[in-house]
């Protein structure tokens, strides 16, 4: 019987309502390792990291996107491995490209472009494992991740979705919550979600076609946002606004 090969795990402790229980930063490889997004710049976090890949003699640091609870931590950590980083171009870090292959000692990794929560969002293929490390692309828990960076995002993330389904992972590694065991009913999960959310968006902008953005936020999201979210809620609703005119 062939053993289960799984990541090593170092979570932050940056808890939060976009974060879940933390941000998990993936270790794969032992002696010739990878760390798949280093998380947030946390000088805890960081030395947990630099503790678990002390044997490593060679180590790359990847980024599946820019954002800081994935990437805050890349520099600090790169200073103390004298590893380099690599990720989508815009983090300003070496840039990876779709089917760029990077290898360990445990399985060669591949980079795969998945837009939708960014617009260079990267995912990696383990097929040894046969699973994916996704970074936002789909949380541990729930059935939505944040959209509303640039327009055109909706569309993309839909497709990403469908592209990865098509892949039938084994498993899916989230950045945030627990792994996914069961990736198709989960990638189902985040579809219907989306699209529901974009029924109803499209339901109060034929009842009300000149409503406010702002009072769009409240019939879809709730007087009981917290105010935290509002921003965050506002670009979502602009992103599936803009999808529905593009899209009829």
């Amino acid at each position: 019987m062939t053993a289960v090969v799984e990541p090593r795990v170092v979570k932050a402790g940056n808890r939060g309502p976009f974060t879940l229980d933390g941000t998990r930063s993936f270790l794969v490889g032992r002696k010739r390792a990878v760390v798949i997004d280093p998380g947030p710049n946390e000088e805890e976090h960081v030395r947990a990291l630099s503790r678990a890949l002390a044997g490593a003699v060679e180590v790359r640091i990847l980024l599946t996107h820019g954002h800081g609870d994935h990437a805050g931590g890349a520099e600090p950590l790169a200073r103390a491995l004298g590893a380099p980083v690599l990720g989508p171009s815009s983090a300003g870090v070496l840039p990876l490209a779709e089917g760029d292959v990077i290898p360990t000692d445990e399985g060669d990794l591949v980079v795969l472009s998945t837009p939708g929560h960014t617009r260079d969002h990267l995912a990696f293929s383990w097929a040894r494992a046969k699973a994916l490390f996704v970074g936002d692309l789909v949380l541990g828990r729930g059935a939505t991740t944040w959209l509303g960076e640039y327009p055109g995002c909706v569309a993309d993330y839909l497709a990403t979705l469908d592209r990865i389904e098509a892949l039938d992972p084994a498993i899916i590694y989230p950045a945030h919550g627990p792994p996914l065991r069961a990736p198709r009913r989960t990638l189902d999960a985040f579809r219907t979600h989306r699209v529901e959310r974009l029924r109803r968006v499209g339901e109060i902008l034929r009842e009300t076609p000149e409503i406010p953005v702002e009072e769009m936020v409240r019939a879809v999201y709730g007087e009981a946002l917290p105010p935290r979210l509002v921003k965050a809620a506002h670009s979502s609703i602009e992103v599936m606004l803009f999808h529905l005119e593009v899209n009829g």
